[in-house]
């Protein structure tokens, strides 16, 4: 029933930009009956679209036709048509985006045959909604805000190839505070019982293990910085490779309403996203267990000094 706004939020997606299907069904004036050809182009035309309607040929929609265009199906369904792929001796390849099916390939008889409901002097014909983007799809959908579910979906759609070594990280950055807790411990049997009962060798025997552990957490923090290194340059590469793919698919008019500088601070912008990915939201999450490390080791030795370095923490971050 709600082919209409589907078509609609297929061809909009294809133009760059993600189109709410909810308020897609409000605009194309969707009843019990479904949608009219007129209701999707005048919902079109609010979306920022030039449209046109009309009987075809095969041959103008194959020739003629911007693609992609919406054309009306078995006289009681709406499909997109995407591609139109001419072969030898005549042959034809139709792509349809059908909302009830997905995505078709179609034979030229196959398709008139669901799509041709007329035939003029010999001629058959079928019905289309010929679409072309305007300043105003672009100007307002850089304004719209993008729903939260969805940026948490882009960014998860990125971090999910490197669970494992996010995983890895994670287990580093336990580790790491797991040795930190033991510093301040080893340090006071140094001085409680090395050097308060004269043990040289219990001394030696100390600041070898705290030895260790310092080899220890720079060979984690080393690893670390290369786990990081590998999926920053990998997040990155997908990044800036998926803002090209999505930027060559535009329409020319499209570049005739944008200045280079918003091309080049829409790839600033994705090296900000990258940062925080991986260097900001890691380095935040390292900072925040190597104070809850330090901030129980102080409460456990003196809980007035911990309340007056959580009061000072606090009115730091409130500063800054």
């Amino acid at each position: 029933m709600d082919c209409g706004p589907s078509c609609l939020a297929i061809i909009a997606k294809h133009y760059g930009q993600q189109a709410d299907k909810e308020q897609l069904r409000k605009i194309c004036s969707l009843g019990k009956e479904g949608v009219s050809l007129l209701g999707i182009s005048k919902a079109a035309e609010n979306l920022g679209f030039k449209t046109i309607g009309g009987r075809l040929s095969f041959e103008i929609l194959s020739q003629e036709v911007p693609l992609p265009c919406i054309v009306h199906w078995n006289q009681n369904h709406f499909v997109v048509v995407y591609k139109i792929k001419k072969h030898k001796k005549g042959k034809y390849s139709i792509y349809v985006a059908d909302p009830s099916k997905g995505l078709v390939n179609y034979t030229k008889e196959e398709f008139c045959e669901h799509w041709v409901s007329t035939k003029t002097n010999g001629e058959e014909k079928g019905i289309a909604l010929l679409l072309e983007p305007t300043e105003q799809f672009y100007a307002q959908n850089d304004t719209e805000a993008v729903p939260t579910q969805s940026r948490v979906k882009f960014l998860w759609s990125y971090l999910k190839k490197y669970k494992r070594f996010f995983t890895q990280l994670i287990l580093g950055l336990l580790l790491g505070s797991l040795l930190q807790l033991v510093f301040p411990f080893l340090t006071q049997a140094i001085v409680d019982t090395g050097i308060g009962g004269k043990d040289i060798g219990f001394v030696w025997l100390v600041l070898l293990a705290e030895m260790m552990l310092l080899f220890s957490r720079t060979a984690i923090e080393f690893i670390r910085s290369k786990i990081l290194l590998h999926i920053s340059t990998r997040i990155n590469i997908s990044l800036i490779s998926d803002f090209f793919i999505k930027l060559m698919k535009l329409p020319m008019k499209f570049f005739d309403t944008k200045l280079m500088g918003d091309l080049l601070q829409r790839i600033e912008d994705h090296r900000r996203v990258e940062q925080f990915l991986t260097s900001s939201s890691l380095n935040l999450l390292f900072s925040f267990f190597t104070f809850l490390v330090f901030g129980v080791v102080l409460a456990v030795y003196n809980l007035g000094i911990f309340l007056v370095f959580l009061l000072g923490t606090s009115l730091y971050a409130g500063w800054i």
